[in-house]
């Protein structure tokens, strides 16, 4: 499961692809420097995943802790995004102990096969951009941590591979360790800075598949994440603490391509199954 990945530069699209609204900047996007997501980036992330089937009516959305954890942003960010689509009566909060944040019945208007059809082509679209912005940065990323990286930053990379990963969230969190570790060890702060726009602004979207799917169209049921995480990074790893740049760069190409390839099994669940 790679994780959870949209990016990055001024211009780009916005990393929830297109749902009929006029694209969201990122503020990093506004201003040219790292911030995490806005609410307004959130709030659209969440409208596509429910547009999509992946919540339906009456739906309880993931806690305001997991929403934070899936997208990288501060709880009062999560609760901003969730009460702008309160607003727009796309969902409605009641507290107590069976309380919750829920989706709101279906409204009339437009809808059904097609317009999920179009909001998922421009996820995908989105996706691809940002996959092949990293496929640009990331596997060069990795050969200047294998060329010129510190001894102890390239072992520590290696005793990533050993983390108790109990969750989706501890997933994520590790796996962008892991990424921005490589990127920092290369010594190139620019590109270390590309790496993490790329990651943060990408996962907005690409973390909101991931929230209540079926994984076992990815993993199997019982598959630990901690042995997941080691199997689809140890090759990374090992190349770069070996300091062979080739293969530093060649593994991390693989890893981005079959990244990508779970995303699109993802977003396929929803444009298959309704």
């Amino acid at each position: 499961m790679s994780s959870s990945e949209k990016s990055t530069g001024e211009g780009r699209k916005s990393p929830v692809g297109d749902s009929g609204r006029k694209p969201v900047e990122t503020p990093a996007e506004k201003n040219g420097t790292r911030q995490a997501p806005s609410h307004a980036v959130v709030a659209e992330a969440l409208r596509q995943r429910i547009a999509l089937g992946g919540f339906g009516p009456g739906d309880r959305l993931p806690t305001e802790r997991e929403l934070a954890t899936a997208f990288g942003v501060g709880r009062n960010t999560v609760r901003h995004a969730v009460r702008e689509l309160a607003e727009e009566g796309l969902v409605t909060t009641t507290l107590g102990r069976s309380g919750g944040t829920r989706v709101a019945p279906a409204r009339p208007g437009p809808g059904g096969r097609d317009a999920r059809a179009a909001i998922a082509a421009g996820i995908r679209a989105s996706l691809r951009d940002y996959m092949e912005y990293r496929q640009a940065i990331e596997p060069f990323a990795a050969r200047l941590a294998a060329e010129r990286g510190g001894r102890a930053a390239r072992q520590e990379l290696v005793g990533m591979l050993d983390a108790k990963v109990a969750d989706l969230g501890a997933y994520h969190r590790i796996d962008t360790r892991f990424h921005l570790g490589i990127a920092s060890a290369g010594g190139n702060d620019v590109l270390s800075e590309a790496v993490t726009r790329a990651r943060t602004e990408m996962f907005v979207a690409g973390n909101a598949l991931w929230l209540g799917s079926d994984w076992s169209e990815v993993y199997p049921a019982d598959r630990d994440f901690g042995l997941a995480f080691r199997e689809e990074h140890e090759a990374v790893a090992l190349a770069v603490l070996s300091g062979d740049g080739d293969a530093a760069e060649a593994r991390m190409r693989e890893h981005l391509r079959e990244s990508h390839r779970q995303f699109l099994v993802l977003l396929d669940q929803f444009t298959a199954s309704h």
